[in-house]
């Protein structure tokens, strides 16, 4: 089974407007990933959020599930990963949460600065085919934070209307 659970929020009672989510867990592997980025894909696109965004969201989430993947758990299998997604009145609050190694300095120091290198055709170095998704993160979302609690990773993302 690709999905261990799946748990759904609303705590929209008695508001203007309604604030619900959904949380996903499953055992961190890029097939895994790419089922949950799509579902969540699926939760932005019933909301009233733009449409043509819920592509873009779908990479943001996939780009840190598949770094969870290669980082967090250095591609081993038995990890555990969950996408906790809330749509809120404001936009949407996006968090990967993961048991695994933690993320080090210098790439907390590129969440809080990322930096997506430009594409430049006649300089090979700038063609790199890793290390871009923190760029790609900052370029679709507003915001994107790192933090370490009890043991696990959480990382957040969010994206106002």
């Amino acid at each position: 089974m690709w999905c261990d659970s799946v748990r759904l929020s609303n705590s929209g009672i008695g508001r203007g407007a309604m604030d619900c989510g959904i949380t996903l867990s499953g055992p961190a592997s890029y097939e895994v990933v790419a089922l949950m980025a799509k579902s969540i894909s699926a939760m932005y696109l019933l909301s009233a959020l733009p449409e043509e965004e819920a592509s873009m969201i779908e990479l943001a989430v996939a780009e840190i599930g598949n770094n969870v993947v290669e980082h967090a758990y250095q591609d081993k299998p038995g990890g555990q990963l969950e996408i906790r997604y809330q749509q809120l009145a404001t936009g949407i609050e996006i968090t990967l949460v993961d048991s695994g190694i933690p993320m080090p300095e210098e790439q907390i120091d590129k969440v809080k600065n990322p930096q997506l290198v430009e594409l430049d055709l006649d300089d090979p170095s700038t063609w790199l085919t890793s290390g871009r998704g923190l760029g790609i993160v900052d370029q679709v979302m507003d915001t994107q934070s790192y933090e370490r609690l009890d043991e696990r990773n959480y990382f957040r993302m969010t994206k106002s209307v």
